[in-house]
């Protein structure tokens, strides 16, 4: 009977002794299974999450066209919103100085490009809120034309914007609607920023591009971009360009005459505001 009971018990011990390394290695081989799991999950809600170039980048520029009287373009390029919004101001708006006002071609033709954006800055500011961070780029109509490129072209509705006398002036037709090149957006600024949202919109590559042109250029434009600000803005404006729902407008601000020129009424400063916040 004892010796039964031992061999029982051997044989119980024994098959033991086996199950337990394949017990030992199934949880092993379980634990690993739960373990890649949670690295999957983990790594798809990393890629769910994982913000592309550019695509929380916020610029606002005042474009300046150089020549005899400037043209004035603000412009916003926003990447969580999806939208690049252009808005032309009067050379004659009026900004708040030190010494009193002034406008804006006064001031870019007289203290630079810089300041005048510094003081747009300062007038549109309220008390409650510093003023926003407002890069400006001055250049040439040929130099701005180069920046688009010799090839850059839009369909576009120049009797809206341009009289009969500008019209001929710049090589268009009897059609009003036209094709329009870089170098034909017109010396207003109301026009050029017109023709300049048309050509974001119907080509969003030249939002891509235009930092290599701009670099291509740089001897023959003011900017107070840095090198690091033009490689954020590139990716801010290569994003965009990509981007099945970007919206391109172009906006007014309204202005009513003052003393010495023109001045932002209710709805032109918000207007403003809305664009530099």
């Amino acid at each position: 009977m004892r010796s039964h009971r031992g061999i029982f018990w051997y044989s119980l011990g024994l098959t033991l002794l086996l199950l337990l390394p394949m017990v030992l290695t199934v949880a092993f081989f379980a634990d690993q299974y739960q373990k890649q799991q949670l690295l999957r999950q983990a790594s798809a809600a990393d890629s769910t999450l994982r913000i592309e170039p550019g695509a929380q980048g916020v610029y606002r520029l005042l474009l300046i066209v150089q020549q005899e009287e400037p043209a004035f373009v603000l412009a916003r390029a926003d990447g969580p919103k999806q939208a690049v919004t252009l808005c032309a101001l009067p050379g004659s708006l009026l900004v708040n100085a030190p010494a009193g006002t002034t406008t804006l071609s006064e001031c870019a033709l007289s203290a630079g490009a810089g300041r005048a954006a510094q003081l747009l800055c300062g007038t549109v500011a309220t008390g409650e809120t510093a003023a926003p961070e407002l890069h400006y780029i001055a250049a040439t109509p040929a130099t701005w034309a180069a920046c688009a490129g010799k090839n850059a072209a839009v369909r576009f509705d120049t009797a809206a914007l341009l009289t009969p006398t500008a019209r001929e002036r710049l090589g268009y037709g009897d059609d009003p609607v036209a094709a329009c090149t870089a170098a034909q957006a017109g010396e207003s600024a109301d026009a050029r920023a017109a023709v300049w949202a048309a050509f974001a919109r119907q080509d969003p590559a030249l939002l891509a591009a235009f930092p290599t042109g701009l670099r291509s250029q740089s001897a023959r434009l003011l900017t107070d971009l840095l090198a690091a600000d033009l490689s954020a803005l590139e990716d801010t404006l290569t994003y965009l360009s990509t981007r099945p729902a970007l919206a391109v407008d172009y906006v007014t601000a309204e202005t009513a005459k003052a003393k010495g020129g023109v001045c932002l009424t209710d709805e032109g400063m918000a207007a403003v505001r809305d664009l530099l916040s």
